[in-house]
């Protein structure tokens, strides 16, 4: 497991163009917008650790929702929805065994701690791999992760931007490492709302 110090506004890259932004700690909860790869929309999610197998996770933007017994199911509005001007968000606890399926593709779920520190697991077809995030030191100013993404390469966002920069001026055009799909090159649009209301 990797583990980084985030600060509001600093991302963990992810090979396959996931991105895992830190926005901001309060309370406890951890909120993050993860984007990239084939996450539509943009997710604002937040998690607060109530024991080391619980977590209460909060997802920005709902539309609608469903509840059961072991599955969630939410679908999160685009950028100019109602919801995502006035900050809605929907809450519930989430447990090992339990799995929430948010917009197209994307399931959030408890996985097994590390060290005592409570695991939030991301995957489903959005993600294209199970990646475990833990929760480990929440502070106003940063937050502590560790992140595990089996078979796949995790970056801070600074230094996979320097990486790409570097190939890039090496080869003299762009190369592989920056398509015209990659997070890094597209506008961010998407996500200005998000950012400017944190």
């Amino acid at each position: 497991m990797l583990v980084l110090n985030r600060r509001p506004g600093e991302s963990i890259y992810v090979e396959g163009d996931i991105d895992i932004c830190f926005l901001r700690a309060t309370h406890q909860t951890v909120w993050l917008r993860i984007a990239g790869g084939r996450i539509t929309p943009s997710v604002l999610l937040g998690a607060t650790a109530l024991s080391a197998e619980e977590l209460r996770l909060e997802v920005g933007a709902p539309i609608r929702a469903w509840v059961d017994d072991h599955e969630v199911r939410i679908e999160v509005a685009n950028r100019g929805h109602l919801s995502v001007e006035t900050h809605a968000t929907f809450s519930f606890l989430c447990r090992p065994g339990q799995v929430a399926k948010v917009g197209e593709g994307l399931e959030l779920g408890v996985g097994p701690t590390e060290r005592g520190h409570p695991c939030l697991t991301l995957g489903g077809e959005a993600v294209g791999a199970q990646l475990r995030l833990a929760l480990i030191r929440l502070a106003r100013s940063c937050v502590r992760l560790g992140i595990d993404a089996p078979g796949l390469r995790v970056y801070r966002r600074e230094l996979w931007e320097a990486v790409v920069a570097s190939n890039t001026a090496a080869a003299g055009t762009q190369g592989d490492l920056c398509d015209a799909q990659s997070p890094l090159t597209r506008p961010r649009d998407d996500d200005a709302p998000l950012r400017a209301a944190f």
